[in-house]
């Protein structure tokens, strides 16, 4: 009887620990109370990963990077944009719409470092983060912009070659915050220029990318390994196959050695044909 005591205490003791560690709070390396809410740089489990969260939910990872490794991309869909330097002739001029800890421009600016960028990001916070964590990474090669992305857009003037979108003011997104957006973006696309959209499937209302598919000619598609995000690499004409892309995607990692391999990556993408459309548009919800 003794000895059963002991085991169950050593149990018990066990789950105590175990929950302790769960509920611990993560070391804070940065806090600071932006427009949009508390934002925090935090320690993770992973050593000399850190990761961004808001509000003190701790269990959401925003975004997540890794000091002096620009090729460390952490959330599943970010390899997948990576895909878009296979769709574009060229990369003199890149406008990122929504900043995220610079993960994406980290790796942009560490393969291509000498394309001009515009990063806009609503929240200083973020801007902050990036030029106090990510400055060995970056290297103050971008131009930042603290705006609303969506006003930002009404007043470019120039073209890109690339241009990403990733933004989302409201939780869930407010499909009317969109309208005509596509259409000015795809105005703003030099010649053989590339659209990307992540894609958040629960936040963003299907009504969002019927429109894109409405603006541009050509989509190819992929969704992230755990079904939550969609990203969509648009282009216009004329149309390629992914047999086209596939010596495009070979001969560019041959000569850059990308870190997330680009053919490897191209597998994941479905080349989307009007009469598929409207099976990846109804992926998303309704929503208001």
């Amino acid at each position: 009887m003794f000895c059963k005591l002991v085991r169950l205490l050593c149990f018990l003791f066990i789950g105590v620990v175990e929950s302790a560690e769960k509920t611990a709070a993560p070391t804070i390396l940065y806090s600071r109370q932006s427009p949009l809410g508390l934002i925090e740089v935090i320690t993770t489990s992973e050593p000399e990963v850190l990761s961004i969260c808001e509000n003190k939910d701790y269990d959401v990872m925003q975004s997540t990077f890794k000091q002096g490794d620009p090729t460390y991309l952490g959330l599943l869909y970010e390899p997948l944009v990576t895909i878009s330097f296979c769709f574009t002739k060229k990369l003199n001029k890149v406008l990122l719409l929504g900043l995220g800890a610079g993960d994406f421009l980290g790796y942009l600016m560490n393969y291509f470092p000498t394309a001009q960028v515009d990063a806009v990001e609503i929240n200083p916070a973020m801007i902050d983060i990036v030029k106090q964590f990510r400055e060995m990474d970056i290297k103050n090669l971008a131009n930042y912009h603290c705006r609303d992305g969506f006003e930002y857009v009404d007043e470019i003037k120039g073209h890109y070659d690339l241009i990403f979108c990733d933004m989302y003011l409201e939780k869930p997104s407010i499909a009317e915050k969109y309208t005509n957006l596509f259409k000015k973006l795809k105005n703003c696309l030099k010649e053989g220029g590339v659209f990307i959209f992540n894609a958040y499937i629960p936040l963003v209302p299907r009504a969002v990318v019927k429109d894109i598919f409405e603006n541009f000619e050509n989509i190819a598609a992929a969704m992230t390994d755990d079904e939550g995000n969609i990203v969509l690499i648009c282009y216009q004409g004329p149309a390629k196959t992914k047999e086209n892309f596939e010596k495009i995607a070979g001969d560019m990692q041959d000569k850059y050695g990308f870190h997330y391999a680009l053919p490897d990556v191209l597998q994941k993408f479905e080349f989307i044909p009007p009469a598929n459309h409207e099976t990846w548009i109804t992926k998303f919800p309704v929503l208001s």
